[in-house]
């Protein structure tokens, strides 16, 4: 019997409105999104993040995936290569500040198995270097909160 997951998602990409003030985020780079989890910490863990733009459902999968593994005892830290997410590759945890506060982001490699690194790595793979803030256009964004 599988859990309900306790943590939240929060995906801050193009195309959504902000929950406050209704205003449609258009300041993302292409392909780039901030999906992070809230709650890790009830495990004494770090929270995590995705910055390359998958499908909403895919995301889903990939933090909840982790946040399950997470509760059931799993630990994780920067650097690691973490195998099951997907059939034929790992991905890597890397360490990243979100919001001030550090999260494990999830390094996805491209096709071919390179990480962003790498200077043949396929774009837009490589975006998932950027710092957090430099994934949206300058001055973009709401401004409400």
């Amino acid at each position: 019997m599988s859990q309900k997951p306790d943590w939240v998602i929060h995906l801050v990409c193009n195309g959504v409105p902000c929950e406050e003030c209704g205003k449609v985020e258009e300041s993302f780079l292409p392909y780039a999104c901030n999906a992070h989890t809230h709650g890790m910490s009830q495990y004494g863990h770090m929270d995590f993040q995705m910055v390359l733009r998958c499908s909403t459902k895919e995301i889903g999968r990939i933090l909840n995936t982790l946040g399950a593994r997470v509760r059931g005892g799993e630990r994780f830290s920067a650097g690691d290569m973490v195998t099951g997410i997907y059939e034929d590759c790992s991905v890597r945890l890397d360490e990243y500040e979100e919001c001030g506060r550090k999260v494990l982001r999830v390094i996805i490699p491209d096709k071919h198995n390179r990480f962003p690194e790498d200077p043949d790595c396929m774009e837009p793979y490589t975006l998932q270097r950027l710092k957090t803030d430099d994934l949206q256009k300058k001055g973009g964004g709401c401004t409400c909160g």
